[in-house]
Parts: structure tokens; sequence; C-alpha cells
């Protein structure tokens, strides 16, 4: 059944971290809990494992309240963002520490093959008899999580677990926890500021903004389908581009107008008002550079650079608005070049700007249809 948070509500003092919080986490999903830092990702983790206790609302595991029940007696784990281990024991001894002081007897044997066959699946085998000063930082990483996996919880909880860690192992580790996953038969709750993270290993995604999930559900369905502008956002690797437009009435013709020299043909007309604000959003991916038959082709000038390894995050500027477009491949041009891009309308999300609720979108932004 998995873990249900209903109307959880945590405070400190006069300030409201979790504001009447509904969640549903599936049995055997591999859940992340999306925002940026300081949005509340690690208190809502520690509050669902039982390590805090709300100020109001429940928290269930399969149907049973553990609102109350201490975090000893919940069968969970949990890793945490700083390499947490025990320096003066062995990684073999890190890793048997939860069988060894629990209430189920194990037998040496029986502690010994778990030991081996967690840590051949964390590629941490050659290290056992080493002391945790003598690893890496990703084999530290991997010692804390065989210690969280080894006793076979029903959840396990990971706070940030990979921001310590440099580029290449954060990528090495992805994919180490997607093959964990499918191997193991718990229910892993993954807290991350970063949308990287939570794309490409998560089953769910749940999105936190002022004190509540703003959406949830199936990996794919929140990223081709944000119902906020927000989600849409956050949810991409560079940040999708967000531009202030009007619809306008012309004669017979509606349009989007960004600027004076940049409109869009509109879409899903019956949803729109003429007059009104609305924000359009277009994945930087989505942005090609040059004349682009049947897109909507203009002009920006560069303000910068960013290569990050093989590819390279393009920020431009057209009349006050940036647009980013990702390049995939390490191109640099001049700063101050005048460059004509090209936007396809069907590429668009179209939000409306008081409230940031997703109108409409474009039939190329669709994977199948909205659940």
């Amino acid at each position: 059944m998995g873990i249900k948070v209903s109307n959880l509500t945590k405070n400190y003092g006069s300030e409201v971290v979790l504001d009447d919080l509904d969640l549903n986490v599936p049995d055997n999903s591999f859940t992340s809990i999306v925002a940026p830092t300081g949005a509340g990702k690690t208190t809502l983790l520690r509050l669902m494992a039982g390590v805090e206790k709300p100020t109001s609302g429940k928290i269930f595991y399969d149907g049973e309240d553990v609102t109350d029940v201490s975090v000893q007696k919940r069968k969970i784990s949990m890793v945490y963002q700083q390499f947490i281990n025990y320096p003066s024991l062995s990684i073999y001894e890190n890793i048997a520490s939860p069988l060894r002081v629990s209430e189920e007897e194990f037998t040496e044997d029986e502690i010994d093959s778990k030991i081996h066959d967690v840590a051949e699946l964390l590629n941490i085998e050659d290290l056992l008899d080493h002391l945790p000063e003598e690893a890496s930082g990703g084999e530290k990483q991997r010692t804390a999580i065989a210690r969280a996996l080894i006793k076979n919880p029903r959840f396990i909880f990971l706070d940030e677990p990979l921001a310590n860690l440099d580029y290449k192992l954060r990528e090495e580790l992805r994919g180490q926890f997607q093959l964990i996953f499918q191997e193991e038969k718990s229910t892993f709750i993954y807290a991350t500021p970063a949308p990287e993270d939570a794309l490409s290993m998560s089953t769910h995604i749940g999105f936190l903004h002022n004190e509540d999930i703003l959406q949830f559900g199936e990996s794919e369905d929140v990223y081709y389908h944000p119902d906020y502008v927000e989600v849409g956002s956050y949810l991409n690797e560079p940040p999708m581009n967000v531009l202030s437009s009007e619809l306008i009435m012309e004669g017979d013709s509606y349009y989007f107008q960004v600027s004076e020299d940049l409109t869009f043909e509109t879409f899903d007309l019956d949803k729109l008002e003429t007059g009104k604000d609305y924000l359009l959003g277009v994945r930087p991916q989505a942005v090609e550079i040059g004349e682009v038959e049947g897109a909507t082709t203009f002009h920006t000038v560069v303000s910068f650079n960013e290569i990050v390894g093989s590819s390279t995050t393009l920020h431009t500027e057209h009349k006050g608005q940036e647009i980013i477009i990702f390049v995939p491949e390490p191109k640099r041009r001049p700063e101050g070049e005048k460059l004509a891009i090209s936007i396809d309308p069907a590429e668009l999300y179209v939000f409306e700007e008081r409230t940031g609720k997703i109108v409409t979108q474009g039939v190329k932004t669709t994977l199948g249809e909205k659940k």
C-alpha cells in the first residue's frame, strides 16, 4: 500500500515549513521529492521516517497509523547527504552493525553472506577490510547505502545522498540506484534539488512548493504534463524558458504577442481569452538556431555561454526576456552576437500568468494523453 501522508503540518515556532500537506507514495515505487534547497524536503523525509514529529497530521505505513510510533520500531532505513559511517569500524563492520543490534538474531554465517551480497551489489567487496577514512567519497556513500539496505527495510529514505559527490560519481551512483531498486523489494523515497537525479531514477515525482506538494505523479507524466509553470520550469535542465505574452485578436486572427517583433500562432483557442496575459514555456532543447520550416524565427543577442561537459547552455536575450538554448556540443558563441533562432509553436506550454496554472500545450510537448 505504501505511505500515506494526510494533512501534514510542521512548524518551528512561527515558521511554517509544511502546511496541510497530502501525499501518497505508491508501494514498490522510487519516489523523488523535488524542490530547491530550503523548501522543506528534508523535513518531510524526517517526518515520514519518524525522526521528527509533525505539528499536526497523520502518517500511515501500509494503512497503519504510525504517526506516534518511534523510528526504532519502524522497518526503515535512512541515508543522509553526509557520509555517516563509524570511523573506528571496518567497512565490513559498518555494514554489519544494523544486524548486530537487530532484535532478530542472525548467525555469523548469515551476517557474512548478507554483507558480501550487498557489497557485491554496490561494488565495494574489495574494501570490506578497510576503514572508512581509507575510502573515497563515493565509496563512503556506498558503504552508508549498503548499511541501509542490509536489514531489508520496508521503506528507504534518501536525503540528497549524491549531493557531496562529483559529477562522474553522481552519474555512476544514479545508475547504481536504478540497479538497487530493481534488485530490492523496498519502497524508496528520495529527496533532491537536482531534476536530473529525479528524472533519471524515479518512477514517481512529487514537486514541493510553498509548503505543499504542488504536483505528484508518474515521472514522465509530471515532466511532459506540468500542471504549473513552477513544475515545468524546475523539472528541466537547463530550466524551461518562460516568456510573458498577451493574447491578441486582430480581425479574425489570434496570436500570442511576446514583443512587437515576436508573435506565435495560437492553438486550443477555446481555452484562451483575448486581452489576457499568458506565460509561454518552451524547453531549451526545443529552441533551434537558424531558420526552421514551420517554426517562428526571430533574433536574440548572446549574453553568455556555459559549457558543461560535452554540451553548451547558451544564454540569449530578446527585448528584455531571457531565452536559453541547449546546444548538444561544446561550442562557444561571441557575447553580443545577433542570433536567429526558431521556436515551433507546437513546442509551447501555455500557463495563466496570474496563477501559473497550465492552460494548454502544443502537440509536440505531449507524450500520450494526460492521465
